[in-house]
C-alpha cells in the first residue's frame, strides 16, 4: 500500500490541472496555441538537454534504443487497429498516441515515487529514446494529418528544436561537460512547468469535446489493444536484452516493463495543437489514457515491485 500511497501522492495533483485547464477554457476561453509553443520552442528542449547532460551514455544506448525500438514496432498494432476498429479514425494520429509514451512528466514522478534518485539515470536514458522518436517520426506523422506532402511533414521536423537539443546534448555529454549544479532547482522548476502545463493543455483541448458523441466503446477497444501490445513487445525486448547484452540488473528490468502501463505523451496534445489538426481525438486518446493509467501503474508497480 505505500507504493500506491507514494504514486498518488506524487502523480494524482497533476491531474487537478487537467480540471483546471478544462474550467479556464469554459470560463475565460483560456487558449491552447500559446502554451504549445511555449512547451514546443522553449521549455522542452531544455529539458531535453539537462537530462541527457545528465545521462550514462551506454545505459542511454541500451535503454534508449530499446524504447525507440518499442515505438516503432508499436506501428504494427497501430495499423491493425486502424485497419479493424477505428478506419475513420485517422491512422497517423494513432500511429503517434500508440508509439509515444508519457515517460517524462508521468514517468518521472512515478520513478521518483517508487526509486527516489536511484533509477533516474535508467528513466532519463528511456525518456531520451521516447522523445527521439516522438519529436522527430511522430511529429512526422502528426503533420501528415493535415494532408501535406513528406517533403513539407519532414521540413516541418526540423522547424522545432527538439532535435537540435539533442544533438546538442548528446555532443556536450560526450565532451563531458556538466549540467551546472547551481541550476539544477531551475531545472526541477522547469520539469514542473512542463508537467502542469502539458495537463493543462489537455484540460483546455478537452473542453471543446462533445463527450455525448464519443465513441467511448471504440477508444476503450483501441487502449486495450495499446496496453497489451505494448506490453508483449517490451517484454519481449527486455528477454533480448538479458540475453544478448545484460546490462539492466531485475530492479531496472520490471523498470522497462512498468512504462507499457504509462499513458500516451501529453505531447501529442502539443503537437496537434501547434499544427491545429487532430486536436480532439488526440486529446481524448492522452485524456483516456491518464486515466487508464492512474489504475494500472500502482497494480502493476504491486505486481513487479
Amino acid at each position: 500500500m505505500d507504493i500506491i500511497k507514494e504514486l498518488l501522492s506524487k502523480v494524482l495533483p497533476l491531474y487537478g490541472f487537467i480540471i483546471l485547464g478544462f474550467f479556464a477554457a469554459r470560463k475565460w476561453n483560456l487558449k491552447s496555441k500559446w502554451i504549445s509553443k511555449v512547451l514546443l520552442y522553449g521549455l522542452i528542449p531544455l529539458v531535453i538537454i539537462e537530462n541527457l547532460l545528465k545521462a550514462d551514455l551506454s545505459e542511454t544506448a541500451v535503454v534508449g534504443a530499446m524504447v525507440f525500438l518499442l515505438a516503432a514496432l508499436m506501428n504494427i498494432p497501430a495499423l491493425v487497429a486502424s485497419r479493424w476498429i477505428a478506419p475513420d479514425m485517422n491512422k497517423n494520429m494513432l500511429q503517434c498516441s500508440y508509439s509515444y509514451y508519457n515517460i517524462g512528466w508521468f514517468g518521472i514522478p512515478v520513478v521518483m515515487a517508487l526509486f527516489g534518485e536511484a533509477q533516474m539515470p535508467l528513466i532519463i536514458s528511456a525518456y531520451v529514446g521516447n522523445a527521439l522518436y516522438g519529436d522527430t517520426v511522430c511529429y512526422y506523422l502528426m503533420s501528415k494529418t493535415n494532408d501535406e506532402s513528406p517533403g513539407k511533414a519532414l521540413a516541418n521536423v526540423f522547424k522545432i528544436p527538439a532535435i537540435y537539443a539533442c544533438i546538442l546534448a548528446i555532443v556536450l555529454n560526450v565532451m563531458e561537460v556538466k549540467f551546472p549544479e547551481n541550476l539544477e532547482i531551475a531545472g526541477d522548476v522547469v520539469s514542473w512547468t512542463i508537467s502542469t502545463l502539458g495537463m493543462l493543455l489537455i484540460g483546455i483541448t478537452l473542453e471543446g469535446i462533445d463527450f455525448k458523441e464519443v465513441a467511448y466503446a471504440v477508444f476503450a477497444k483501441l487502449l486495450a489493444i495499446r496496453y497489451v501490445a505494448g506490453a508483449a513487445i517490451l517484454l519481449g525486448l527486455v528477454f533480448l536484452e538479458k540475453g544478448l547484452i545484460g546490462k539492466l540488473d531485475e530492479d531496472q528490468s520490471n523498470l522497462m516493463i512498468l512504462l507499457v502501463s504509462f499513458p500516451i505523451a501529453a505531447n501529442l496534445v502539443v503537437f496537434a495543437t501547434n499544427l491545429d489538426t487532430e486536436k480532439e481525438n488526440s486529446a481524448l486518446m492522452v485524456g483516456l489514457s491518464s486515466i487508464a493509467s492512474l489504475l494500472l501503474v500502482p497494480l502493476l508497480a504491486l505486481v513487479l515491485f
